[in-house]
């Protein structure tokens, strides 16, 4: 159920300031002891989850903890201290703090923010804020607005909701493991723009909207505005292939979807994907599958009856 907390204090009181609407969910430390034993939970588990709303008022203050806090600001402003350092927070921003170091933050008297949080722990965690860029040097990151994000936020506080049962702990950890990865892809892909003034998001959608045809190298690289050399190399960087060899397998994916879900000849498909000779699709096919398309098809097809 809710939970007041607590740690709502103004500077120098220790009377909690209520002036704000919250929701909190806290997740007792014995429930949490028996919950990490669970061979889903041990390495990664959350241990508590809330939202403020125009929260004047909101700060802790020297605080140390097992768990990593991270706090995604939606509305207003607010400040971080940690490790001797203060930092300024703005709507869109997210902020870590890490474990077992002590660390201060709170709401702008005059823009109060609205947040959302979670604490968790788990060795997984510090994968994960690694992963986000986020580091003790530099712990805050700015993503913007995103109701994508603050969606799954809500996703884990209905979960919550419904009390610490174990399967709520793995469900709601597993929306945080979403979240999180979210997070990380969001700012690989800003941190792309930003610095090489490439948006591979937007290239492989570019590619989607094309595969009946035969994008080359070059008409990618124009179309990314960046050199042919330099755009090889970041696209590979990020997607772990070269352009042409993405854009073939994105081809032969929806090769496969049409296999599985359509009764379209093998040499109608191999035409709407833009190969002008069904046996060079067939060879480029059963390159990256392992199998002919006619295998493939008949494989898929004694699946389904089975299944049925």
């Amino acid at each position: 159920m809710p939970q007041y907390n607590g740690e709502e204090q103004k500077a120098g009181t220790d009377k909690p300031v209520k002036k704000y609407k919250k929701e909190s969910y806290y997740t007792p430390e014995d429930i949490l002891e028996k919950e990490s034993k669970d061979i889903i939970l041990a390495n990664f588990l959350l241990s508590w989850a809330g939202c403020y709303i125009k929260a004047r008022g909101h700060a802790v203050y020297n605080r140390t903890l097992k768990d990593y806090v991270l706090i995604y600001c939606i509305e207003g402003r607010g400040w971080l201290e940690l490790c001797g350092k203060r930092h300024e927070i703005c709507s869109g921003d997210i902020f870590v703090c890490p474990p077992g170091i002590a660390h201060s933050y709170g709401s702008d008297e005059k823009e109060p923010w609205t947040k959302y949080w979670v604490h968790f722990r788990g060795i997984y965690g510090k994968e994960y804020i690694g992963r986000m860029g986020i580091s003790e040097a530099s712990p805050v990151l700015h993503l913007g607005e995103n109701m994508r994000l603050v969606y799954m936020f809500q996703e884990i506080l209905k979960v919550l909701k419904m009390g610490y049962t174990n399967s709520n702990l793995v469900l709601a950890t597993a929306y945080l493991t979403t979240l999180l990865g979210y997070i990380s892809h969001r700012r690989i892909n800003n941190e792309r723009i930003k610095t090489d003034g490439m948006n591979i998001d937007k290239v492989i959608r570019y590619m989607l909207d094309n595969l009946g045809g035969n994008l080359d190298l070059d008409q990618l690289a124009e179309y990314s505005n960046v050199s042919k050399y330099h755009f090889t190399k970041l696209f590979k960087d990020k997607t772990g292939y070269t352009p042409v060899d993405y854009y073939i397998r994105l081809k032969i994916q929806k090769a496969c979807e049409l296999l599985e879900l359509s009764n379209t000849k093998v040499i109608d498909i191999s035409i709407v994907l833009g190969y002008a000779s069904p046996y060079y699709f067939s060879l480029t096919f059963k390159r990256i599958i392992g199998q002919s398309p006619q295998y493939y098809r008949k494989l898929h097809l004694k699946q389904e009856e089975v299944t049925v």
